[in-house]
């Protein structure tokens, strides 16, 4: 694994407050409900032992995170595609929770 990253780029998020302007609270919004649909499919697809679907939803996750600043939600996201792709559902559940602790650090620094 990784050298944890830390959780938020500010620079990210900075630019995107002055470029979005009074639409940054609609951005945040879409983004917040977007990740709490990609953790349900990955927990979805953890139960299921669907790692394709997994895959699926990490890599889209991914980049989501990406777009936002979230730097240690984007790296356990990655990490936890790879788990997918390898069909490793022991490492994807272990991923999976990495990936919720790094949501549950990031949501206060969002607002």
């Amino acid at each position: 694994m990784a050298d944890r990253k830390p959780d938020m780029d500010v620079s990210v998020q900075q630019g995107l407050r002055e470029l979005m302007q009074d639409d940054y609270a609609l951005l945040l919004e879409t983004f917040l409900v977007d990740a709490q649909n990609r953790l349900r499919q990955m927990r979805d697809a953890v139960g299921l032992d669907d790692m394709d679907a997994f895959r699926q939803a990490a890599h889209s996750f991914k980049g989501s995170c990406g777009n936002m600043g979230a730097l240690a939600l984007e790296q356990a996201c990655l990490e936890a595609e790879g788990a997918g792709v390898a069909g490793d559902s022991q490492a994807a559940a272990a991923h999976l929770v990495t990936i919720e602790q790094a949501f549950e650090r990031l949501k206060p620094l969002l607002g």
